[in-house]
């Protein structure tokens, strides 16, 4: 027995050497790698390898998808699939006839063996880890970061920009790649990253990073702000709310180019055309303590154009940690009570705080703010 043993705690180190040796080869992936081979996401080849470089099929990824988000789904007698090719006796049958109700697409068959792209293990991982496509918020994100955007299948597109606005699926050098196979070690990469968000921590985006300083003076003038707002076909009222940014971001030290382009890109430049009506004088979107939704009425409505304009840098200044200017709007409290208020710095710090989106500073930041400098007076 004790022969045994020793033999099996020999064949367990050289496994863990062999698996070490392989992460060593993405760096990038090995905390990932390791969680996944802990918890019994990724599984040992036959030949003791990770085999992490090998791209992965159709079926492999069911079993995956499904064994991390779903596991308690799994019933090895239900077998029963939508697909011609798939028999009620092969071993992922059990993973496939859960992971068909969270496929964007189907056809009569699955083709388990196929390598899976990029683009459909992304849709894929999305709806398994419990999103659906109205969770989207940015509809342009994928256009707005990568080059290859308009490769996305159209069926896929609302998933990926999920994806991308999470920070689950990250670019490379501006391209995202969609029609690439995906190999195990990128899966590993893709679920982890979901699973850290879950836990509630911060992921690190597929953009060059770049610090905005929220308080400051201001590096635009009024001027400057009014004409980009005209050349932009602005509504009146948006060109004549300058004056209050101004006034504003002097009286709280918040720079006021910054809030009046979170605006542009919130009502855009002031035309709105969604939910929230010109009448309601908010120029942030600004919900209601009791908002349920995202219908008119979940909206705050402020008295003038000014009084909106003071509620959106006291909304801000409950994410920055300062006081508010008169009496705030309901929805500042709840906000200054959340873990995080106060600790906001900088214009990317608001992605994922200000909404689910994480790219939604850089988005202000490249769209908006950047040509409003460049704008010539």
């Amino acid at each position: 027995m004790k022969k045994i043993i020793t033999t099996l705690l020999m064949v367990s180190c050289l496994l863990t050497a062999a698996y070490a040796a392989e992460t060593d080869e993405y760096p990038w992936a090995k905390e990932a790698v390791d969680y996944c081979v802990e918890h019994e996401i990724l599984h040992g080849m036959e030949d003791g390898s990770l085999a992490l470089g090998e791209t992965i099929t159709r079926e492999q990824t069911a079993k995956l998808l499904v064994s991390t988000f779903l596991p308690d789904s799994v019933n090895e007698e239900n077998t029963v699939t939508e697909f011609a090719d798939i028999w009620q006796t092969r071993w992922s049958a059990p993973y496939i006839a859960v992971y068909q109700n969270y496929m964007k697409k189907k056809e009569l068959v699955f083709n388990p063996q196929e390598e899976i792209t990029r683009e459909e293990f992304c849709a894929g991982l999305v709806m398994v880890s419990g999103l659906t496509e109205g969770n989207i918020r940015n509809r342009t994100i994928l256009e707005e970061n990568f080059s290859d955007a308009d490769e996305v299948d159209k069926d896929y597109q609302r998933l990926l920009c999920i994806a991308v606005e999470r920070g689950y699926m990250l670019g490379s050098e501006q391209k995202l790649n969609p029609k690439e196979k995906l190999t195990r070690v990128e899966a590993c990469s893709l679920i982890y990253r979901v699973i850290q968000a879950k836990d509630g921590e911060r992921l690190s985006l597929g953009v060059t990073p770049s610090e905005t300083q929220m308080i400051g003076e201001p590096q635009v003038r009024i001027e400057q702000a009014k004409k980009w707002a005209e050349e932009n076909n602005a509504s009146e009222n948006f060109v004549l709310a300058a004056d209050f940014y101004w006034q504003y971001g002097e009286l709280t030290g918040i720079r006021p180019e910054i809030l009046y382009a979170q605006s542009a890109k919130e009502t855009a430049f002031g035309r709105y055309g969604g939910r929230v009506l010109p009448e309601q004088n908010n120029f942030a979107g600004i919900k209601t303590k009791t908002a349920t939704g995202d219908e008119t009425y979940d909206h705050e409505t402020f008295a003038t154009q000014e009084d909106g304009v003071r509620g959106h840098f006291n909304h801000m200044s409950a994410y920055l940690g300062l006081e508010p200017i008169g009496e705030p709007h309901e929805r500042y409290f709840s906000v200054s009570k959340m873990t995080w208020a106060g600790t906001i710095k900088t214009l990317e710090d608001l992605g994922g705080r200000w909404c689910p989106d994480l790219y939604y500073g850089y988005s202000i930041l490249h769209h908006f703010i950047t040509p409003m400098m460049e704008t010539e007076v």
